[in-house]
């Protein structure tokens, strides 16, 4: 007998699962054949054997039911209640409408608990039921067995999102100010679309998002944003009073599982989509991203290899890994020809910031991992200018400047302090280094970016040049240090340090320095005092406001602010709202912290002088810092010295407030952790 063609089929295919249609259970279905995708189908999961603690937590639960229904006849069936993906009725991904969104595009099909991460999972497995009797050998429950009632898994936030619209509205407002890789935006700018997803399980899961990216593009600005908490909601009246909450600890390891979940999706997109570069007038006539229609769909590999490199940098801490996404990205930039421009490309903004962006992330690569970059930013190749924001002059030659004075910085320190062989550097090099790197400062200081106007475009161009600033200042207290610290050149023991012994960065790593690598033999001692023009005591005072100014950069580092919109809401009464200010998010970083190598460094400076006043002040010797004091005089020497342990103190409080609200991002973990424990010993 030929069925009901409404009746639902035993088994969909895994596209018709992911994107929750009817599916005719045809080999290929309908719905596959019509968008000419993959028609897979895996067997189904309910019922049959399961395997993990979670899945036997649930099997036990059901047999404890049925054997409570078995003693209790008269009492009501007992439903199962587990449910691995739950969300509050201001949270539900269909329960508010999104006009401006369109459909969202189809979801690749991924197994339910498949995970690209086995080892990154941050979260310990959870343990089958152990209140069960186990005194029938099968793990079935006493009749009178305590735990019969339901018991279910403990709901994590995150966010996800509805459509491409939203993916990149919220770029706008976490990624662009301090990284703007993109075109400003392409429509105008809205508050934070994203949905407070709440979910019961443990794993990332790609089907229990409401939408899931489809370019490599996407996937990667998925991946940095994934790590991001969402907003927090008050619960709605439909939500159950004892809806059980996940610690933070959960809900960090969740974010971070789909982080990783994204990032290895795009890596594979990027494998599977890839096409051969060709000339940029190719580039230029192709079609457009789906996520900007400024950006050449051709150029989102570029860019989606420039922020896994971001990625790897801010969430895993890893600077291998991310050197090795920066050079691919700069290596599909130059087969696409974006070091040289035409004017008839038709696309300059999208490939002037690409290319920049690009270069930008391998310096910063550089600077880390102690190697000299695949191509130099005045390549005669090159031909590509510099990005323009509107309303102020463009911050970019700074920054690139910047980044090189702080490489060269960092290799002379190097060079400086290594004992194994003898060091080339000159006293003239170090002279002309350092007039290079005042007269930058010169230039930032005279570069002070007012506009009128506000929006991601504007937090870029101010970021940029406090950004550059910061570079500066940190390339300055780098090439100083080694004279001012000669009795300790290395701050702490390899931890993020751009100067390590073995020259070899170690971002996020813990030390594998032996207490002798601490300090230097009397002879390279010597040897850097005679290459080195300042004294002691005047190296001391460069470090000293260099750190200074790097901490302002971060005490006045704007944070995001998901509440802004280009629109201005008119009341009836033909009053204009005004735009909501801008304020720190409990839970938000303060911004990407691809800078907190600069941060730590100028916090240990600051430490480090601060120790060294508190003891001369204690032991009454104050004419051994009196070179730190402004004017220094016998009569106000003490209030002159309590005003610069509270200056030291203020720089230190704002670089550890800046780095604790990065600690979001897992690459920074580690550093937050050092900068508390040295701040609790030196401060509090």
């Amino acid at each position: 007998m030929k069925s009901h063609p409404s009746r639902p089929v035993k088994l969909a295919c895994l596209a018709c699962r992911a994107a929750k249609i009817r599916c005719d259970g045809q080999k290929p279905c309908a719905s596959c054949t019509l968008h000419r995708t993959e028609c897979r189908y895996q067997p189904s999961r309910r019922g049959g054997a399961r395997r993990g603690p979670i899945a036997a937590e649930e099997l036990a639960l059901k047999r404890a039911q049925r054997m409570k229904a078995v003693v209790d006849r008269d009492g009501p069936d007992h439903t199962h209640p587990h449910s691995h993906h739950h969300s509050n009725s201001q949270s539900h991904p269909h329960s508010q409408s999104h006009s401006h969104c369109p459909p969202p595009p189809y979801a690749p099909p991924l197994p339910p608990q498949w995970d690209p991460f086995p080892a990154l999972s941050l979260s310990p497995p959870r343990p089958a039921t152990p209140s069960l009797d186990a005194g029938d050998g099968l793990g079935f429950p006493s009749p009178g067995a305590a735990l019969l009632e339901p018991v279910d898994l403990p709901a994590c936030r995150i966010r996800a999102y509805r459509c491409d619209q939203d993916l990149i509205n919220t770029y706008y407002i976490f990624i662009h100010p301090y990284f703007p890789l993109l075109p400003p935006p392409a429509v105008p700018q809205c508050e934070d679309k994203c949905l407070n997803l709440s979910l019961r399980s443990s794993y990332a899961n790609a089907s229990l998002m409401p939408y899931w990216p489809t370019t490599p593009l996407g996937l990667a600005l998925a991946a940095l944003l994934a790590v991001i908490p969402p907003p927090e909601v008050e619960d709605g009246p439909d939500s159950a009073p004892d809806d059980a909450q996940a610690s933070e600890e959960d809900a960090v390891a969740l974010r971070r599982s789909y982080a990783d979940l994204y990032a290895r999706s795009a890596l594979e997109t990027l494998e599977d989509g890839l096409e051969a570069a060709s000339s940029q007038h190719e580039l230029a006539k192709g079609p457009r991203s789906s996520l900007h229609a400024g950006i050449p769909r051709r150029m989102e590999p570029v860019l989606a290899l420039a922020l896994l490199g971001l990625y790897e940098c801010c969430h895993r801490g890893n600077i291998a890994k991310m050197r090795l996404r920066t050079n691919q990205a700069l290596t599909l930039a130059m087969d696409l020809a974006l070091y040289k421009e035409d004017a008839q490309t038709g696309c300059l903004d999208a490939h002037r910031r690409c290319w920049w962006a690009t270069i930008f992330l391998v310096y910063q690569s550089s600077i880390l991992s102690a190697s000299p970059p695949i191509i130099a930013f005045d390549d005669l190749r090159i031909s590509t200018p510099f990005p323009e924001f509107r309303g102020c002059r463009e911050p970019w030659p700074l920054v690139v400047n910047a980044q090189v004075a702080l490489l060269r910085s960092c290799s002379l320190g190097r060079q400086l302090i290594r004992e194994d062989s003898k060091s080339t550097v000159s006293r003239e090099e170090m002279q002309t280094l350092d007039s290079f790197i005042l007269e930058l400062a010169a230039e930032a200081d005279r570069f002070r970016c007012v506009t009128n106007y506000q929006g991601a475009e504007a937090d870029a161009s101010r970021n940029l040049w406090a950004i550059s600033n910061a570079l500066i200042h940190t390339a300055r207290l780098t090439l100083h240090r080694v004279r001012a610290f000669v009795d300790r050149p290395i701050f702490l023991d390899g931890q993020c340090d751009l100067l390590a012994m073995d020259g070899t960065s170690t971002v996020g790593s813990t030390s594998t320095a032996s207490p002798s690598h601490l300090h230097l033999s009397p002879g390279r001692v010597a040897e850097i005092q005679t290459l080195c023009a300042r004294t002691e005591p005047e190296s001391v005072r460069i470090c000293l406001h260099s750190a200074l100014v790097v901490s302002r950069v971060f005490r006045r580092l704007p944070a995001p602010n998901p509440n802004y919109s280009d629109t201005v809401e008119v009341d009836s009464g033909g009053g204009i709202w005004p735009r909501p200010r801008r304020c720190a998010v409990p839970g938000h970083p303060r911004s990407i912290p691809y800078m907190a190598c600069c941060q730590l460094q100028s916090f240990y400076t600051l430490a480090i002088i601060l120790r060294r006043v508190r003891a001369g002040m204690c032991s009454g010797n104050i004419a051994s810092y009196a070179y730190l004091l402004d004017r220094p005089s016998a009569t106000t020497e003490v209030q002159d010295t309590e005003r610069l342990i509270e200056e030291l103190q203020a720089g230190m409080e704002a670089l550890r407030r800046s780095i604790q609200a990065d600690v979001v991002f897992g690459g920074v973990a580690s550093i937050a952790l050092e900068v508390q424990r040295l701040y609790e010993a030196t401060v509090e």
